[in-house]
């Protein structure tokens, strides 16, 4: 399964708009795929999921869940720096382009 960045700062930033500290697997399925197929979505949220806790930017906070979709996720310090990042990089790109027109 490939990585999908899009996805990775979608799900970073579901957690740090999360109404409370931390989310679900579905949770954040919901949030990130809607439209997607329910398992299809979330294989590709826990994958995705799993490789954000291996760059230390999300943590898992509950060790057993009755099932794989009710694991919960919170972001860390360091996924909070790496979302401001990517909204920098954003930011600096729309300047770019504003500069070429």
């Amino acid at each position: 399964m490939q990585r999908d960045f899009d996805l990775v700062v979608t799900i970073l930033g579901a957690l740090r708009d999360a109404p409370g500290p931390n989310l679900s697997t579905h949770d954040i399925k919901n949030a990130a795929l809607a439209p997607h197929p329910e398992e299809q979505g979330l294989q590709l949220i826990a994958h995705h999921l799993d490789l954000l806790e291996d760059a230390g930017l999300v943590k898992q906070i509950s060790e057993t869940a009755a099932t794989a979709g009710a694991t919960r996720w919170r972001i860390t310090w360091k996924g909070y720096d790496a979302l401001e990042q990517d909204e920098d990089d954003e930011d600096e790109d729309d300047e770019d382009f504003d500069a070429e027109e």
